[in-house]
């Protein structure tokens, strides 16, 4: 049966296009595209509507424009024309404001905000953005990149606002392109494209569409030439090169794609495995489930037909983070599966020095998931690890499928 299992698994994987044995399937991109592109644009720059809107419009691409309301009111015909056209319009704030460490920032700087000055200077940039053209914006770029304000002990991160107001927010000179599985929305990675020849930017592209990635373009200038430009001859390389069917990009503004990406997460919530910090429900309750698991090991795998982790050799293992406000004791509830010749292995739960062992009992068969009281753990407060294995090591047969641990507070 664990054959036929794994087989099924497989079978799964190979139908989505993933790589065997990959953790998620692909993405699932509209119309089976293999990934998305979005171009974006910060500050309101002349260059926008003059030349770099119009050339967009000449392929049927459609662009967020990262908007300054005061730069807007030099060309404030053109940005109309933008929206009408379908471009996106966003929040790029009221001044713009950057460290101190720019000499041009320091009347305006980053280190001299409070959360409640950023929260009323962006509903401010709304409004406005909203009473010149009409629009209401979804999302936000952070100027030069930054997501702090304060200074020492008084800085914090302001990304908590943005993940409050807008449904997205983009850095800038990030590394990498979005991953759609992982990503927080409120810092989606904005990679750059100014001053860049196509021949530069498509071994990105190639590696995103690979990956199954979102790849988020920032530039500034829309010109032949000048420092801060996205060169219109490589925006129409890059547009024709999207446009391709062949090539299986869909390139869309970032609220478009944002607002795709956070529908189909929700919708695959629960079937995908995406390792993350586990905190307490509200109960007080901690579920360490196989989706927010870590599989690591020769062979581990997550198989989102059961929402279990599988065990194919004793080198796997799987572990969780967990955050907590303050500590306490724990009930550790275990819920498994194994066919019964391949059960009675001993496993062993492991947090700092403390271990609850236990022989893994039968459940009746793979598909029967059970689930058991094996001990008691003590957390402390803030961080905490936990770590599940087999005690011995194993090249044949199996441990068994973890579906999850359920970690219930001792009331005292």
């Amino acid at each position: 049966m664990k054959n036929k299992r794994l087989i099924s698994f497989l079978v799964v994987f190979a139908i989505t296009g993933s790589i065997v044995f990959a953790q998620n399937p692909a993405f699932p991109w509209p119309e089976g595209k293999k990934m998305a592109i979005s171009l974006s644009f910060d500050d309101a720059r002349l260059s926008n509507p003059e030349l770099g809107i119009p050339l967009l419009n000449e392929y049927g691409v459609k662009a967020t424009f990262f908007v300054v309301p005061s730069n807007m009111q030099r060309n404030l015909e053109g940005w109309k024309k933008a929206v009408a056209s379908g471009h996106e319009m966003a929040n790029h704030s009221i001044q713009h404001p950057c460290s101190g460490n720019f000499v041009w920032s320091r009347n305006r700087a980053l280190e001299d905000y409070t959360i409640g000055r950023m929260r009323n200077e962006l509903s401010q940039a709304n409004e406005e953005i909203q009473s010149l053209l009409g629009v209401s914006p979804q999302v936000y770029a952070y100027p030069c990149g930054l997501t702090f304000i304060g200074k020492g002990e008084y800085t914090q991160s302001f990304v908590p606002l943005i993940s409050d107001m807008f449904l997205a927010g983009r850095g800038w000179l990030d590394e990498a392109p979005v991953d759609p599985y992982y990503a927080d929305m409120a810092q989606l990675t904005g990679m750059k494209m100014d001053n860049m020849e196509f021949e530069e930017i498509l071994p990105i592209i190639k590696s995103a569409s690979e990956n199954g990635q979102w790849l988020v373009l920032a530039g500034h200038e829309t010109n032949e030439s000048g420092n801060q430009t996205t060169y219109l001859r490589m925006l129409r390389e890059l547009c024709a090169y999207a446009n391709d069917p062949k090539n299986g990009i869909w390139i869309a503004p970032i609220g478009t794609v944002a607002t795709y990406v956070k529908e189909k997460r929700e919708l695959m919530a629960g079937n995908v495995n995406i390792p993350g910090i586990v905190r307490p429900d509200k109960d007080g309750t901690l579920n360490l489930t196989s989706e927010t698991g870590k599989g690591i090991g020769p062979d581990i795998k997550y198989m989102p037909e059961w929402n279990a982790f599988g065990w194919f050799t004793g080198k796997d293992r799987v572990e969780w983070d967990l955050a907590l406000e303050k500590g306490g004791d724990y009930e550790v509830w275990m819920e498994w599966s194994v066919s019964d010749e391949e059960s009675g292995r001993d496993f062993v739960l492991i947090s700092g020095d403390q271990e609850i062992t236990g022989k893994v009992a039968k459940s009746g068969s793979w598909e029967t998931f059970k689930k058991v009281k094996i001990g008691e753990l003590t957390l402390k407060e803030d961080y905490n690890h936990v770590l599940f294995k087999a005690v011995e090591d194993f090249d044949k047969g199996a441990l068994m499928d973890i579906k999850s641990f359920t970690l219930v507070p001792l009331r005292n």
